[in-house]
């Protein structure tokens, strides 16, 4: 009986030692799995940066910087991207639903993007609409203040539309965060995240992926039914006044006007040699004249006297991208109508565009 019971322990033993064993086996494969995921990743960034220095970048979308920065309303830029840019599990499904994608954007790095997003950012819902010349993103508020960001195709490392346009709306702020989640420093911090973005059509989710060093991030943001925004029709005939200006020229005007003022003015005329900036506050009149002739602005053109009053609250929004810009179209058209181009310079000389647009104070008008 002893004898048996001994054998018995030492049988348990052996088995227990193999299953060590074989714990061991399968540790041991998984980290070999690890290391050769993390070369194929090392070795696709690396193919997929050749495929993006032999490809052909396309032109600018259109602005509204007149001459200085008339560019072309349409563009050819299409590069044939990867069938896969990041691998986050093994599965075979993937590819097929690749191939179902109608909008296909990839870029070496997300903070250009998220940055542009970042200074329009005054509402949750944001409105995307994807054509063969870029990417608009249009913000609004009650039908009346509007913010529009223009990201041109040759920005993105790939940009592919199946469709003619392709619209679609999501939360911007979640999208933001998203954008993100590897940390919000600076586009001079250093090492920046990559980005994939997918759309499979109407009512589907978007899906983004990030990697960064080797840590890879997936994300679906739900879309939702949208209304039709705005669209302004700012025919050149109609504008009267049009000045091109220094961003940070006027963001330090904007910044020390008075506050206590309901709202601000902006006026030009042909015979004056200054650009005014107007405020009515509780402390009295106060106004900001920027001499046509001075350093500050590139251009100014007026047709007919210009002046009219806006909601300071309303032009709140448009302080934000003055921060990134580094010049500013302002126009005005005969009902009072004004609109900010910022123009914001991304990495290999390109450039991105965002337009504010405000609506006249009528009440201020009538009152006079």
């Amino acid at each position: 009986m002893f004898l048996f019971n001994n054998k018995q322990q030492i049988l348990v033993r052996n088995l227990t030692n193999r299953h060590r064993v074989f714990q061991d086996c399968c540790a041991i494969l998984l980290q070999f799995l690890q290391i050769c995921i993390d070369l194929g990743r090392k070795a696709y960034l690396l193919i997929a940066q050749a495929v993006h220095n032999k490809a052909l970048a396309g032109s600018s979308p259109a602005s509204d910087f007149g001459e200085f920065l008339q560019l072309p309303k349409t563009s050819h830029f299409e590069i044939q991207q990867f069938d896969r840019f990041i691998m986050p599990h093994f599965s075979s499904q993937n590819i097929s639903v690749e191939q179902n994608h109608v909008l296909m954007i990839r870029m070496d790095n997300a903070k250009i993007i998220s940055h542009i997003l970042k200074a329009i950012n005054f509402k949750e819902n944001s409105v995307f609409c994807c054509t063969k010349d870029g990417l608009k993103v249009t913000v609004e508020d009650m039908k009346s203040v509007q913010l529009n960001a223009f990201i041109e195709p040759g920005i993105f490392q790939s940009y592919v539309v199946k469709e003619e346009e392709i619209k679609f709306q999501l939360n911007l702020t979640v999208l933001l965060e998203c954008l993100n989640v590897f940390g919000s420093s600076g586009l001079q911090s250093g090492t920046s995240p990559a980005l994939k973005l997918y759309y499979n059509g109407h009512g589907t989710p978007v899906s983004i992926l990030l990697e960064e060093s080797g840590v890879i991030t997936d994300c679906k943001i739900r879309t939702v039914h949208f209304d039709p925004v705005l669209d302004y029709d700012f025919g050149t005939s109609n504008v009267i006044g049009r000045i091109i200006m220094s961003s940070e020229c006027l963001k330090e005007v904007f910044c020390e006007l008075d506050s206590t003022s309901d709202c601000v003015q902006f006026s030009m005329s042909p015979d004056s040699a200054n650009f005014r900036i107007t405020t009515f506050g509780h402390s009295g009149t106060y106004h900001v004249d920027i001499p046509k002739a001075s350093d500050v602005i590139e251009s100014l053109r007026c047709t007919s006297p210009v002046s009219f009053k806006y909601k300071l609250s309303l032009m709140k929004p448009s302080i934000r991208p003055l921060g990134i810009a580094q010049k500013v179209s302002l126009r005005i058209d005969d009902t009072g109508l004004i609109c900010f181009q910022f123009m914001i310079k991304v990495e290999d000389n390109h450039n991105c565009y965002i337009d504010f647009y405000c609506p006249a104070d009528v009440d201020f008008e009538e009152d006079e």
